[in-house]
């Protein structure tokens, strides 16, 4: 027996049909439902969710008040809709995200569909099919009305060129202060750095990478995005140094002696030894490397252009180096700043101790303990044991007794100015001593602002270019023939439109360099064992100052704000 219920389709609209004469205890809105769901239309949309419940009562009504019971009884319960497709372009053209809705009994999304789509808004480069076959099968498989959004069109960011760079191919004397010597038992020993580092004729020193080309990228309308070669630099060999005769991109020793390394360039130094620096000497001063077997006395001063290394004390003196400065045991030294009275307030925030030992050096500075004294290290300070009571003033790490979490040294008093990490076990004296760590923001990246420079000087060159284009439209509006007027109008707004989507997209680079500058990265301090009341973190205007024992503790300059973290 066939049912009395059919549905049919007129364009988009679906209707349904109870055969004439039909009783409405046949047609209840249950036997409706269950037609519905078997027909061909069951995915079209309901014009009401209840709209089967109203089609049995108004058949109900339509039966009981029709007395023609030979005219089918005919209605309009659904509407179909093909599956939709929305696009949204990013700001920097850069990606197109699509939005594809599951239609109503209609028709599915197809790769041809998209890709018309697609192109209709200009958007030719970057194509992702991988997406687009996501958007077809979601349309093909999901529930009515179900929503996925996906990208499907992707440009490409321009990659700059690396700039020509320089690989050191002999160790330097920061990598050997870094290195101590293992003892029998396995254990370091910081004392032992083991031998000075020296280099023979032709023995490679220095190797010039050489820069590489930019990759430009793209937008989704592929709109070419330019991108900047590497910078190349100049391979200068230093006193002592050639260049290879069997590689343009090496330089080699011509002599015996101390490797010093200073960016695109090196130079080999004469080395001169003494045992000790004092009365019988006079002060130094050698253009080259100093070796001091024993100690650097009171009032004596030492100036080179390499490193020096001290295998004793360092006891009231200055050392002067344009690279690194090791000192095998201890700078010794004491406060000139007292009053005639002994007194001085070195409790005072502001206090800034003036020593009688000062080291200063181009490079990193390395001793087991110090006591009273000034470092200016260009890379760092390394203490293995204890720094009390000093000034120091770096760009590089301070590191006491190690780095990060092994790091056992001590911390106690005086001043630190740094713009890096700051690594030690203990932090402070139980008694309170005041220990100032005044932190500040490292320099922009040289490359970042060479980056910059050239981005404004291409935006300004943009602008120009957009200003002549104008001026050329406004002339064309003199031209007497209509034909060229309008052929000159349409090939110079043409150009203008490109000018100025340059124009909007190198000012987004702009704006993203910037950004960059006010972004730094993390400074920490990190304390491995204890820290005691009386510390005080310093960042422009802002301070942190601690007041209570702590264990192990991490302190951050994060996002330009001071805070404290425990250490894990």
């Amino acid at each position: 027996m066939s049912s009395p219920v059919s549905f049919r389709v007129s364009e988009r609209d679906v209707y349904i049909s109870i055969d004439a004469g039909t009783s409405p205890s046949d047609v209840k809105a249950e036997a409706l439902q269950k037609a519905w769901q078997a027909s061909e239309f069951s995915a079209a949309k309901l014009l009401d969710p209840q709209m089967l419940t109203q089609t049995a009562t108004k058949y109900a009504q339509h039966y009981s008040k029709d007395s023609n019971k030979s005219i089918p009884f005919q209605v309009t319960i659904a509407e179909i809709f093909d599956a939709e497709l929305k696009l949204q372009i990013s700001d920097d053209s850069m990606r197109v995200t699509a939005t594809a809705i599951v239609g109503f009994g209609g028709k599915p999304l197809t790769q041809e569909m998209i890709i018309a789509a697609l192109r209709e808004k200009g958007i030719t480069s970057g194509i992702q099919r991988k997406g687009i076959e996501a958007l077809v099968e979601h349309t093909n498989e999901a529930p009515p009305g179900a929503e996925m959004s996906v990208t499907v069109a992707k440009g490409k960011h321009p990659i700059n060129g690396s700039n020509a760079r320089f690989k050191p191919l002999a160790d330097d004397a920061r990598k050997r202060v870094l290195r101590p010597q293992l003892r029998e038992d396995g254990t370091a020993d910081m004392r032992d750095l083991g031998a000075q580092v020296t280099v023979d004729p032709g023995q490679p020193l220095l190797q010039k990478i050489p820069l590489s080309k930019g990759r430009p990228g793209f937008t989704v309308f592929g709109q070419e995005l330019e991108a900047m070669d590497g910078e190349d630099r100049d391979f200068a060999p230093g006193e002592g140094t050639k260049i290879s005769d069997d590689d343009p991109n090496v330089i080699i020793a011509d002599r015996t002696g101390l490797p010093s390394f200073n960016g695109n360039s090196v130079q080999v130094d004469d080395v001169m030894q003494l045992n000790n620096v004092d009365v019988s000497t006079g002060h130094v001063k050698f253009k080259g490397s100093v070796i001091v077997t024993g100690n650097v006395s009171e009032g004596m001063k030492v100036t080179c252009s390499g490193d020096i290394t001290v295998g004793g004390y360092v006891d009231s003196a200055e050392l002067y180096a344009d690279g690194n400065i090791t000192v095998q045991k201890g700078c010794i030294g004491r406060l000139l700043n007292a009053s005639e009275t002994g007194e001085h307030d070195e409790d005072a925030d502001d206090w800034i101790p003036e020593v009688s030992t000062k080291l200063v050096a181009g490079g990193s500075v390395w001793c087991a303990y110090a006591q009273y004294s000034f470092f200016d290290a260009q890379n760092g300070v390394h203490t293995n044991k204890q720094l009390t009571h000093c000034h120091v003033v770096t760009k590089g790490p301070l590191a006491i007794g190690g780095e990060g979490k092994a790091a056992r040294g001590k911390l106690i008093g005086g001043t630190i100015e740094t713009n890096d990490h700051i690594y030690c076990g203990q932090l402070g004296a139980p008694a309170g001593t005041k220990t100032r760590v005044y932190w500040s923001l490292p320099p922009a990246d040289p490359q970042s602002v060479n980056h910059l420079n050239h981005l404004r000087s291409s935006l300004a060159k943009l602008i120009a270019r957009a200003k002549t284009l104008q001026q050329g439209l406004e002339r064309c509006k003199l031209l007497e023939y209509e034909a060229k007027r309008v052929q000159y109008q349409q090939k110079l707004h043409g150009e203008l439109k490109k000018i100025k989507s340059r124009i909007s997209t190198t000012r987004t680079s702009i704006d993203s360099v910037l950004e960059a500058f006010e972004n730094h990265p993390t400074l920490r301090t990190m304390v491995s064992r204890e820290v005691f009341p009386g510390i005080l973190f310093i960042f422009k205007e802002k301070s942190l100052r601690i007041k209570e024992h702590r264990n192990g503790t991490m302190f951050l300059l994060e996002d330009k704000q001071l805070r404290v973290d425990s250490l894990l």
